[in-house]
């Protein structure tokens, strides 16, 4: 069996002093949010009377909804997530999202799956598609081609890509997406990415602490809190800027006024 060597005096590479009340604070918020946004709401509740820390019940509220949309998701059950995008249609369309049309895409599907038993149903159901005619028109013209196969069943049909299961785990990434654009919010959690951010740059950071003791450089680690070392953190563009681990702690959660 391998051993892997650990160097356990992560705390060496720290800046003393660093978690000073005011950042307490802000890391405390962080938690949080994070927490508010996993579902997890005792922990948050439990979390903000320890820290003592006073949040707006608004800025609790999109996150529950958002998990309860979410849960439902998971579960197949597409009524509260239309419901949502119905009630934030302009918005959705000002950012041209196409939610609301994937919505009522699975919707149509799952009356397809039911075969000719849904036929009338299924067309009645068509309508919803009108207000996306323009932008989804190929789209729109697959799912009606595919009532011509209801008889034998759309999975014995050219048309058994409708049934992939996969697009209900895309309905979910493009529901929390756009939500959370919707409501300026990451898609991500700032503590998730703070934390990922600090397992790429510790084993670097660490690197560079030993150079520094074994060559006795004076000057070269600052108290300023960028990181003395250029580190790639994400291969995709967020809705937020990485300045480094201790102003991406700074900028507080999104959604909240710190």
């Amino acid at each position: 069996m391998s051993h892997t060597n650990l160097d356990s005096d992560l705390g060496s590479v720290g800046i003393e002093g660093c978690w000073q009340a005011d950042s307490q604070r802000l890391l405390n918020e962080v938690m949080v949010e994070h927490f508010f946004r996993q579902g997890v709401l005792d922990v948050a509740e439990e979390l903000c009377q320890e820290a003592g820390l006073c949040i707006d019940p608004n800025q609790r509220e999109p996150f529950i909804e958002l998990n309860r949309i979410l849960e439902a998701l998971k579960l197949r059950d597409l009524r509260p997530a239309l419901e949502w995008a119905v009630e934030n249609r302009e918005m959705l369309m000002a950012q041209n999202s196409s939610l609301e049309f994937k919505l009522h895409r699975l919707s149509f599907i799952r009356l397809l799956m039911g075969g000719t038993a849904n036929q009338r149903e299924a067309l009645q159901y068509a309508r919803n598609f009108q207000p996306f005619a323009v932008n989804h028109q190929k789209d729109i013209q697959v799912l009606m081609g595919s009532l011509v196969y209801l008889r034998q069943g759309i999975e014995n049909s050219p048309y058994v890509h409708l049934l992939d299961s996969n697009q209900w785990s895309d309905i979910c990434d493009i529901f929390t997406r756009d939500a959370c654009s919707l409501l300026g919010l990451s898609v991500e959690s700032p503590l998730s990415v703070s934390f990922s951010a600090g397992c790429v740059a510790l084993p670097a950071l660490i690197n560079i602490k030993a150079v520094i003791e074994q060559r006795q450089c004076i000057g070269v680690w600052t108290q300023k809190d960028e990181l003395p070392v250029r580190t790639a953190l994400l291969t995709q563009p967020r809705p937020f800027a990485l300045r480094g681990v201790g102003s991406l702690i700074r900028e507080g959660p999104l959604g909240m006024q710190v």
